[in-house]
């Protein structure tokens, strides 16, 4: 190659590398500041915002995601985010429908919640094989395997792991009938236990409401059971002291129904309902989908207690 276009060749070359580094950067800084500005959204007190908004942010999530795929704060937000976005409002959706008895609108819901789903559980993997690239892989093996991958994560992990698995218990509720999706329970159920002894009080006691519902959510003779489900829910109240409503919807929804406490039920959902908006200011948006939900299944109510 002649001299002077080896030496253009070159330069060129440099300029696409340094392009890439530098914007490399710049999506890198930017998920940082991302990862700073969700409370943004846990602050917002207008759901139907909220529900236009956080799916573009998805989007841009995964945008950024195509040039730094293994950026952790990215993979933690589109983990994180996608699983909030799905139990949040389009979990809501599947109910509605189901009680309108609208089960092709219902069916064509859970088609979208799964993908959301999925792609957060896919999301969370990739961060935690960042720890233990064999994490993946065992968790798809036995108990004993994974149990054994579990002992290596630290306090620092629990996000990780705590979404990832809500997820997955998020996509097992979606299709409870579903034996290969059942069959991974006792796996996500192992993770949230290693968040529980890393860490109870993670996103105000969230091992604990997943319990609750664990517990609360299954007939007896499935392994229900009502007594520990109020137990872990009651904790979750603790925690947080009575601000975050979410626990408070849950012992009423698992814990009441099961029980078959119509009093518990309807006393704990007119709390909620009644809870100023401004109880929980940096949880707006959990709460005040607590109340839309309290509202609806105060509504519900002939039809749970016999």
């Amino acid at each position: 190659m002649p001299r002077l276009k080896y030496q253009a060749f070159t330069f060129l070359l440099g300029a696409i590398l340094s392009g890439c580094s530098i914007t490399k950067m710049a999506v890198n800084e930017t998920a940082s500041i991302m990862l700073e500005a969700i409370v943004v959204y846990e602050r917002e007190t207008d759901l139907e915002l909220a529900a236009q908004a956080i799916p573009s942010n998805l989007k841009m999530i995964e945008a950024l995601l195509e040039v730094t795929p293994d950026n952790p704060d990215l993979l933690f937000l589109a983990c994180y985010s996608y699983t909030l976005y799905a139990s949040g409002f389009v979990d809501e959706k599947i109910d509605i429908a189901d009680k309108q008895y609208d089960f092709e609108k219902k069916d064509l819901l859970i088609i979208r919640a799964n993908d959301y789903y999925e792609r957060a559980i896919g999301f969370g993997l990739k961060l935690i094989a960042q720890t233990r690239k064999t994490f993946p892989e065992a968790f798809e093996q036995d108990l004993e395997s994974l149990s054994s991958e579990l002992k290596v994560f630290k306090k620092k992990h629990v996000p990780a792991l705590f979404w990832t698995a809500y997820a997955w218990v998020s996509l097992i509720n979606l299709q409870p009938n579903d034996p290969d999706k059942l069959a991974k329970l006792p796996n996500v159920e192992l993770i949230m236990q290693r968040v529980m002894e890393l860490d109870e009080n993670y996103f105000f006691g969230g091992a604990h409401m997943f319990y609750g519902a664990y517990y609360g959510g299954r007939p007896k003779i499935l392994g229900g059971d009502p007594v520990k489900a109020k137990q872990h829910l009651e904790r979750a109240i603790e925690i947080s002291r009575g601000k975050y409503l979410m626990p408070k919807f849950l012992l009423a929804k698992y814990y009441a129904v099961q029980a078959q406490d119509r009093e518990c039920f309807e006393q704990t959902l007119r709390e909620i309902i009644s809870a100023p908006r401004d109880l929980f200011p940096e949880q707006s948006l959990a709460n005040q989908l607590a109340k839309r939900n309290a509202e609806r299944y105060l509504g519900y109510a002939d039809e749970l207690f016999f």
